[in-house]
């Protein structure tokens, strides 16, 4: 369970907390996070190399993708528009229909079918799989199949010698010592496996070759995945296929032969188109031919037999009125067998309908307009049904759907053409009706030359008929021997040199990128969290500039014991500095002429009260005054540390009146300075200190020295402290730099508002001055005391280069310093 000051204490720092977050960009401190930076600096470092040595080994370990791509142009119009006159499909409706003729699994098949893919070659490295394809230095040829179900499964093949190997399958072994070129004989297929090129049979190691007797149907979609066929200009007609494989040599393949595939495609069915043509022509020849020669028997046996020569007694008028009207009936006739032979077309598929060859024989552009948008239906349909069939079979619901819309779709076509056929035979009975009105008219012509005159006009219309039919059929011919795509290649593929994933720089910089933030987020989470007093200028802020400033104490560099007496040991100093600095300040809080006592604690044990006294007392009796130091931290006692001496007899000895105060006092290596050590530890320090017997030490000890600083147990932790602390003449409040916490500082404004201690002044410990370079040292010359500030003019005249510290650091070479800089 947590206490009561647990939870007021959590409180507090999470308020803070986000009066951090909430005052960030207002009370945003450049030093404080340039400091944190600094510190956090070398972890900083690892994340960012961690994320470079990630990103090598993502680089290492991923397998590579190629991509290739090439870019063909579709024909502006296909030959039967521009042969027959039929009218052209809207633009977009053809790219999108040759884009999905390009993705679908029929053509996609076709185009594996002319790749080297019914044997997959595999090595396994120690992370990846590599795909050797063509690159492979064996082939296996199957010569026969036994069990259809090995499709698609792995075989292992380990050469035991140069010239012999296993085959193992599912860890059992097919085949084992088999000759290389020669057959080998396995319970599911035989093979022989071929060498295509020598090798150094030492590189070859074992458990390393793999290969699969591929199934083309079913690796269909897995290329159809990994291609792409998007367009690039509606208005240009131009397409992109492009594919990305682990293999760039595949992924090269394949696009260069299913552009090429998809060209030939395009070429066949326009030969096809242009083959039903011809054959429906020559039909119409043979059928004409054979009238035309029936004809012309009838009309030399008439002409004969009745002696008749010309047809000038006929009206001129009768024979272009008749002939007018019989040319029309032909055209019709024309169109009527036309749709016949559509019907029979249709009628004779019976589930896959030739949608392009039943366009081809619509020579009039009135029957493609009205029925080309239900043949373009039909036509999605087939090839949506073509995609099913390579994920399902014929008894799926789905398909059944299909076959049913597209069975229904037929219908509508047929019915569209018998409803056209009905409207020629409507036609062709009116025009009959007005060739019998004609021939009422003329009834008083002789029988003989009407007659004549109808069959001439019978000769002469098969005749004409025959000319076009053969004219016809000599320009399909020339079509069909000469026929070409007017769909091209104008970008031709590229066999890829780089990886298009993952690609270096970008994941190099991702990585580094990602280090980076993180480590910023982390540089900000530590200094939004930051909750040690670093600076002075922290404590006035926390305090509203009500605390006394006494000065500092820089930070030592060196590794010092427990509370070192360092002030007699380098004078010069910068710490020794900074104590005559505080020792100048005291003057300004008392300067009476008389003994005086200067207490001092701190809030929790750590803070460096003990180092303090005993330097700022040594300080104090190099000026020739005498100075004794009391430690009164009877529950954790550090002062006869500092001295070096023992600890058993003291002020917790004095206090209970057991011994001599003569007997008590120690002297130290510095002239004029005396100490009394903390003694043994009593059970009751407290009381101790309330004693009368306290005052009667202190009033004795006033008569001998001139300073007597008091070493108190930290108030934050224990009471024992604040009755000396009262009634001393300098009381002093110790925080550490980097050490001590922001809410610290209330524990002094208790002191002074709570206690009447309105001459506490502080003293802040284990500053580093260094970061005066980097603009975060704001000096402290607040309250009492007329400031010590370390600015870059250093002390006087003569900057930092005026004690032996600097003039040491000066000294060491450029890599120190930078040692020193991230340290």
């Amino acid at each position: 369970m947590y206490s009561g000051d647990d939870i007021g204490k959590f409180n507090e720092n999470f308020e803070r907390y986000k009066e951090r977050i909430t005052n960030f960009s207002n009370d945003f401190e450049f030093g404080l996070f340039f400091y944190i930076l600094r510190r956090s600096l070398p972890l900083v470092i690892l994340i960012i190399t961690l994320a470079s040595v990630s990103a090598y080994f993502y680089l290492e370990y991923t397998q590579p993708i190629f991509e290739a791509s090439t870019v063909i142009q579709l024909e502006k119009k296909s030959d039967a528009s521009k042969l027959l006159n039929v009218g052209y499909i809207q633009e977009e409706e053809q790219i999108s229909s040759e884009i999905e003729l390009l993705k679908s699994n029929y053509l996609i098949r076709k185009t594996l079918d002319r790749l080297p893919l019914d044997v997959r070659y595999f090595a396994k490295g120690e992370i990846l799989t590599n795909e050797h394809y063509i690159n492979s230095f064996y082939q296996i040829e199957i010569v026969q199949f036994k069990d259809s179900s090995i499709l698609n499964q792995d075989f292992q093949l380990e050469f035991t010698s140069e010239n012999r190997f296993k085959i193992i399958h599912r860890d059992e072994v097919l085949v084992e010592n088999c000759l290389v070129n020669d057959k080998c004989e396995t319970p599911i297929f035989d093979f022989r496996l071929i060498l295509k090129r020598k090798i150094d049979w030492t590189s070859v190691t074992s458990d390393k070759y793999f290969f699969i007797i591929q199934d083309k149907r079913s690796i269909a979609e897995k290329f159809r995945s990994t291609t792409q066929i998007v367009p690039v200009n509606a208005t240009a007609k131009t397409i992109k296929i492009s594919h990305a494989s682990p293999n760039r040599h595949m992924a090269y393949d394949f696009v260069r032969m299913h552009a090429l595939q998809y060209i030939e495609y395009d070429t066949l069915r326009k030969k096809e188109s242009a083959e039903k043509v011809v054959s429906f022509i020559k039909k119409q020849l043979d059928t004409v031919a054979f009238n035309l020669k029936n004809i012309e028997l009838s009309l030399n046996t008439f002409k004969r037999d009745n002696k008749i020569t010309d047809l000038t007694n006929i009206s001129a008028l009768y024979l272009a009125r008749y002939s007018e009207f019989e040319n029309e009936l032909l055209e019709l006739e024309l169109k009527q067998n036309l749709l016949q032979e559509i019907e029979q077309v249709a009628m004779e598929s019976d589930d896959e309908l030739d949608i392009y060859n039943l366009v081809t024989v619509l020579v009039e552009k009135e029957f493609n307009e009205s029925i080309s948008d239900m043949l373009n239906t039909l036509r999605e349909q087939l090839i949506e049904k073509e995609e099913l069939l390579y994920r399902i079979t014929d008894e799926n619901e789905q398909t059944k759907g299909l076959d049913y819309r597209i069975e229904i779709q037929r219908k509508l076509i047929l019915q569209s053409i018998q409803s056209l056929g009905d409207k020629l035979t409507v036609e062709r009975d009116f025009l009959q009706e007005k060739i019998d009105d004609l021939s009422l008219e003329f009834r008083e012509l002789p029988t003989k030359e009407l007659t004549y005159a109808r069959y001439q006009r019978l000769f002469d219309i098969n005749d004409k008929y025959y000319t076009l039919l053969l004219e016809k059929n000599i320009e399909y011919s020339i079509t069909q021997a000469g026929v070409v795509s007017e769909n091209k290649i104008l970008e031709d593929a590229i066999l890829p040199i780089n990886p298009v994933s993952p690609k270096k720089n970008i994941i190099y910089a991702s990585f580094i990128i990602f280090s980076i933030v993180l480590s910023l987020i982390f540089v900000i989470v530590r200094y939004l969290l930051h909750n040690n007093i670093t600076s002075l200028n922290e404590i006035a802020k926390l305090s509203n500039a009500s605390i006394g400033i006494l000065g500092i104490v820089p930070k030592y560099k060196k590794e010092i014991p427990v509370s070192q007496l360092l002030v007699d040991k380098n004078p010069k100093s910068l710490i020794a500095e900074s104590f005559r600095a505080i020792r100048t300040n005291l003057q300004f809080i008392n300067n009476e002429e008389k003994a005086k006592i200067l207490a001092i604690t701190s809030t929790i044990s750590g803070e460096g009260k003990t180092f303090v006294a005993i330097n700022l007392a040594g300080i104090i009796a190099f000026s020739g005054k005498k100075v004794i130091v009391l430690d009164l931290d009877m529950r954790k006692p550090k002062i006869h540390l500092g001295f070096g001496v023992e600890n058993n007899f003291g002020m917790s000895t004095l206090l209970i009146n057991k011994g001599k105060l003569e007997n008590a006092i120690n002297k130290s290596t510095i002239e004029n300075l005396d100490f009394i050590t903390a003694g043994p530890i009593p059970p009751n320090p407290s009381e101790l200190i309330l004693t009368s017997q306290m005052d009667e030490i202190l009033n004795e000890l006033k008569i001998k020295y001139d300073i007597i600083i008091i070493d108190n147990p930290p108030v934050g932790l224990v009471t024992d402290g604040i009755y000396s602390i009262q009634k001393a003449d300098y009381p002093v409040y110790i925080f550490r730099a980097d050490y001590s916490k922001k809410n610290f500082v209330q524990n002094v404004d208790r002191l002074i508002n709570e206690n009447k201690i309105h001459k506490l002044s502080v003293i802040l410990n284990g500053l580093d001055v260094d970061r005066n370079r980097y603009g975060y040292y704001y000096g402290y010359g607040y309250g009492y005391g007329y400031g010590y500030g370390y600015g870059n003019k250093g002390y006087g005249s003569g900057g930092y280069g005026y004690y032996e510290e600097r003039e040491a650091s000066a000294k060491q070479n450029i890599f120190k310093r930078i040692w020193n800089f991230f340290r």
